[in-house]
């Protein structure tokens, strides 16, 4: 979980404004997966939602981007 939190917020760095399927996508990626299951998706999207909750991520109608400080 940590290694993909990681990654959420680093593509989120370096594209903010990116859009919650875009972002699980690049993420996806990242670590080789081809596609995006249910069992994927769950888990970036549960990330996703951490990052939010504890204030590292910020979501907009823009996409997300990294809160200030993180």
């Amino acid at each position: 979980m940590v290694e993909r939190q990681l990654v959420l917020r680093n593509v989120a760095d370096e594209g903010p404004g990116v859009h919650r399927e875009d972002l699980l996508r690049e993420a996806a990626r990242f670590f080789g997966w081809a596609r995006l299951g249910v069992d994927i998706r769950d888990a970036l999207t549960g990330d996703v939602d951490t990052l939010i909750t504890a204030g590292d991520l910020v979501e907009s109608e823009g996409g997300l981007m990294l809160a200030k400080g993180s």
